[in-house]
């Protein structure tokens, strides 16, 4: 009876050690939740090609990471419930192996909380620039070329449009909307920086231009078109409101498309849009190298 006790004590430890890391998590995200909410509802944009594969690939590499897990504990859960259920019967504790595995969960714990949040930024970046280039796909249609993620030396730029009125570098910062801001999720752009309801912004109007910059340069040393590129920063989910006139579009996501095409900057004859489309098309290529 003592044994099977033990076995028991030993099984309950072993398996509330691990679901203690997933309470970790999950508290993680319920407290992010609690406070913010993404800018964007993902399921109103428009479909992507390949997304029902894409999350289908996704499913599998999660399932495939849980069998892994799974076989590993398989083979070692015998091995710890036997140790353990010892470790209880003779009520000798090894007090070095329980600090080793105590330091070594707060590790892991404290890995993955920092980890949740990199997952969290990197899921509202990702909800963003699908949110805008849904937006861009109906430049097509008035003869536009779009293309996304294009790599940089050291950053990439988030979409580029190419048309008959110009070169558009468009920055796509996604920002989560506090809960505690209720429904006043207005940015304006004031005094030369950007206000949001509970802070100030600045270093992306300074990013925007210096990628646009870039791309002018790229684009003259390997077309020899030195074509203004026009900066145009966007915060999908967001009411923008100017209060001063900006040297650039800011925009919401549902702006994009008529700012674009209201601007005229420039004009593009279709040699030239040929002859930069070709280098983007070149540079944007999976393998394609930082020149």
């Amino acid at each position: 009876m003592d044994d099977l006790l033990n076995q028991g004590l030993s099984l309950l430890f072993i398996i509330g050690s691990v679901y203690s890391l997933l309470g970790v998590l999950l508290f993680k995200i319920w407290l992010h939740q609690k406070n913010a909410k993404l800018p964007v509802d993902r399921k109103k944009l428009k479909r992507v090609a390949a997304q029902t594969l894409n999350e289908q690939v996704n499913d599998k590499i999660v399932d495939v990471i849980g069998l892994i897990f799974l076989s590993a504990l398989i083979v070692t859960m015998p091995f710890a419930i036997k140790g353990v259920a010892e470790m209880f019967a003779s009520g000798k504790f090894n007090y070095f192996l329980i600090t080793m595995i105590v330091l070594g969960f707060a590790y892991v714990a404290r890995k993955l909380w920092l980890r949740s949040n990199d997952l969290i930024k990197l899921k509202l970046g990702r909800d963003a620039e699908l949110a805008v280039a849904s937006e861009l796909i109906e430049l097509q249609s008035h003869g536009y070329q779009v293309f996304h993620d294009i790599q940089a030396d050291g950053f990439n730029v988030d979409h580029l449009v190419v048309g008959p009125n110009g070169i558009f570098a468009i920055e796509t910062k996604g920002r989560h909307k506090r809960i505690k801001d209720d429904t006043n999720y207005k940015v304006k752009f004031e005094n030369n920086h950007l206000a949001f309801p509970s802070w100030f912004e600045s270093k992306p109007l300074k990013q925007a231009q210096t990628q646009a910059n870039w791309v002018n340069k790229w684009l003259y040393e390997s077309t020899g078109f030195n074509t203004p590129i026009l900066p145009v920063l966007c915060f999908p989910g967001w009411f923008v409101e100017l209060k001063q006139r900006p040297i650039f579009p800011i925009v919401s996501h549902k702006q994009i498309v008529k700012t674009i095409l209201s601007m005229r900057q420039v004009s593009l004859n279709q040699e030239q849009q040929r002859a930069i489309c070709y280098q983007v098309v070149q540079r944007a290529l999976n393998d394609s190298k930082a020149i």
